[in-house]
């Protein structure tokens, strides 16, 4: 699980892209690595047959390859030079000398070899070949112009079928090096600020995650260098200053002796998942696992068994906002390569198979650490499958409406570089992003930058709050439900916590959405966020209580005396998500999820008797006012009609401009008194409910 991660310079990786392997008579043969072996012809005699190499150097070939791996690269280059002063033909120790002098990083040598053999055989095969390594050289000394012209004259060749796969390879190099050309010539903007000492320490901390508030950290820590070096999980929140505390360990049963790996927190912060390896209850390699936090106490870890983990390496868990999918990186079979992303959904209690993202995601190479926005369509990942900066690389991809993710894009130069890139997160809020980075003297931090705009995700707000019980300030356990106004499709669904009523939910802009809290025996409450076109992004912080229905019995602390009290009658809810057209009463369709919710309430509950209330602001006409009022109370009286509840149980009144409950003088006033309502009336029969105290 463990990343060395580089951001804020290059690395320098040197890749020995082809193996050399001898024919004792014949041409050798160069491999691209996990491709069909292909020839650089050898020199010949004047009738282009390859002449045998001289036993001489074939012994001080061997003497060379045995020094090189003595590591005595020195003495491997004076056996080469003998060896090509013996047989000015021997192609392989030419080509062999060239390799060290790349290793070496003495460029020119090493070009100057590969230029000598192609003149002195240019035949199609070494066309191909040559100008490939003389690519790759000019890869690694960063001269992205020369390295894309030699590519193109590689992959112009036409080659057997054979060397397919290795011409690929070439075609990823050029457009590779295409991408970093025009990458660095235009840079994103690029500042990364370190996160303080009370979070990175000289251990590596790496792959952080925080809640949609941005008032919680969770990353990992690994302590040691050595192979006894343990990776645990750690925390840290911000006191009233917006300080983070000290980092401490989440300790047993979370972290364990043995390692655990990336883990992730729902934007809620009530969901914790993450990867462990070698526990009792492991379904083999690493596992997912996931804990729920009530209160201030996690519960669980929790493996999550099949079909999510298998005998494979299965890690790097994201959960979805709405805590419906989840997606990780894995080796298990079935993929488009050694390491693919999958998600997983949660029907019912249960998580379904998970099914591979696909090639616009995955590729032959290596797709790890995805991370899903709260705003449910942006994917960030890693990935050394895609056209890059050369090694691995961050990406995002976004989902379309018909849920099909589209192609990545490269978050650019310098946020990636020649090194490995991994772990990236980004707030709900879209602006910042969080990473590890490493440097030689503090080794793997935690770190944020600004987010350029061109790949931040949908701005995403929340409400935050706790929910009560209005008569006794006690929390409750409520339902909370956000709902596309449009669609009538729920998009979240979540419990505020049974300790301390607090709750949580994110909010995508771009749409407008009904709220809705309800809890057995009490009154829903409801509201709405016009986020389609907003003026204002910032979170809602709600206090929210409910008002139950019902007798019970309040016992009086003085004096121990009882006092029985009937809630509910009289009470008025306010219907912020019924909606008609201006000097209209017909209902938009907006309006029937909120509507639903009254008929569930109802159902419920079949003593209560409500009136229906109509209420307008005080512009205009008094007596249109009234009228108008009275036909959008009627409008929502049919709906419940039509939808089975009694005649007997509804009433329905117009009180036009006359109950304003705010200032008419502003537009935000006007609006609030611009109402629909309901309001108990009566109970037909009473219910028998627990004494509260």
């Amino acid at each position: 699980m463990y990343m060395r991660l580089s951001t804020f310079t290059f690395r320098v990786f040197v890749l020995s892209i082809f193996t050399i392997l001898i024919g004792f008579s014949t041409p050798f043969q160069l491999h691209a690595e996990g491709a069909t072996a292909f020839p650089i012809a050898a020199s010949g005699n004047t009738k282009g047959e390859a002449e045998p190499t001289p036993k001489k150097a074939q012994k001080l070939m061997q003497k060379a390859k045995d020094a090189l791996l003595a590591k005595e690269v020195e003495k491997a280059q004076r056996y080469l030079e003998k060896a090509v002063k013996v047989y000015p033909a021997f192609t392989e120790a030419r080509v062999k000398q060239a390799e060290i002098y790349t290793d070496q990083k003495d460029y020119d040598k090493a070009i100057a070899i590969y230029s000598k053999i192609f003149k002195d055989k240019p035949i199609p095969l070494n066309e191909f070949v040559i100008h490939y390594k003389i690519g790759d050289i000019e890869f690694l000394r960063e001269d992205y112009g020369k390295a894309i012209a030699n590519y193109e004259k590689s992959v112009a060749v036409k080659v057997p079928e054979r060397w397919k796969k290795v011409k690929e390879k070439v075609e990823r190099k050029l457009a590779d090096s295409r991408f970093i050309e025009k990458a660095m010539a235009d840079p994103v903007p690029f500042d990364p600020i370190r996160l303080d000492d009370a979070l990175n320490t000289r251990h590596d901390e790496y792959l952080p995650m925080l809640t949609a508030d941005e008032e919680d950290i969770y990353f990992t820590r690994r302590i040691g260098q050595t192979h006894k070096a343990n990776e645990d999980f750690y925390s840290s929140n911000k006191d009233t200053s917006s300080n983070w505390l000290q980092a401490i360990s989440l300790g047993s049963p979370i972290n364990t002796a043995q390692n655990e790996g990336a883990i992730c927190i729902s934007p809620d912060g009530r969901y914790l998942f993450f990867a462990a390896k070698d526990r009792s209850d492991s379904e083999g390699g690493f596992d997912i696992y996931y804990c729920v936090k009530t209160g201030s106490k996690w519960r669980g870890p929790f493996n999550l068994g099949e079909p999510v983990n298998t005998i494979y390496w299965d890690s790097q868990p994201s959960i979805s906002a709405n805590g419906r999918e989840l997606y990780f990186a894995s080796r298990r079979k079935g993929g488009k390569g050694s390491i693919d992303i999958w998600m997983s959904t949660l029907k019912g209690n249960a998580w379904t198979t998970p099914v591979n993202l696909g090639e616009n995601i995955n590729t032959p190479g290596k797709e790890q650490t995805p991370f899903i926005h709260p705003d449910g369509q942006t994917l960030y990942f890693s990935s050394d499958g895609h056209t890059g900066m050369g090694d691995a690389d961050l990406y995002l991809s976004r989902r379309d409406e018909e849920g099909k993710w589209g192609k990545p894009q490269n978050l650019g130069y310098p946020i990636n570089t020649k090194g490995n890139e991994n772990g990236l997160i980004v707030s709900a809020s879209g602006e910042r992003a969080y990473f590890s980075s490493f440097n030689d003297t503090m080794g793997l931090d935690l770190y944020y930058f600004d987010l350029p705009k061109v790949v931040q995700p949908v701005h995403v707000t929340y409400v935050k709050g706790k929910v009560t019980d209005s008569a006794t300030g006690k929390p409750l356990q409520a339902t909370i439900e956000l709902t596309d106004l449009e669609t009538g499709k729920v998009i979240h669904r979540i419990l505020s916590d049974e300790i301390n009523g607090s709750f949580l939910v994110t909010l995508p802009v771009g749409k407008n959405y009904m709220y809705n809290v309800s809890a057995e025996e009490y009154l829903f409450y409801s509201d709405n966020f016009a986020l389609k076109a907003p003026e204002n992004e910032e979170p809602y912080l709600i206090d929210i209580g409910l008002m139950p229905i019902g007798e019970y019995v309040v016992e009086k602390a003085k004096d121990k005396s009882k006092e029985k009290r009937d809630i509910g009658i009289g009470e008025t809810v306010v219907l912020k998500n019924v909606f008609f057209a201006t000097n209209s009463f017909e209902l938009s369709s907006t309006s029937y999820p909120e509507l639903n919710k009254l008929i569930e309430l109802l159902q419920d509950h079949g003593d209560l008797v409500i009136e229906i209330s109509g209420h307008t602001d005080d512009r205009g006409d008094a007596n249109y006012n009234l009228k108008l009022s009275t036909d959008r109370a009627r409008s929502v009286y049919d709906y419940l009609l039509d939808k089975g509840i009694s005649s007997m149980r509804l009433r329905y009144k117009g009180y036009g401009e006359t109950q304003p409950i705010a200032d008419n003088e502003t537009e935000a006033g006007r609006a609030e008194n611009r109402r629909t309502a309901f309001t108990i009336v009566e109970k037909t029969t009473p219910i028998a409910v627990p004494d509260r105290k």
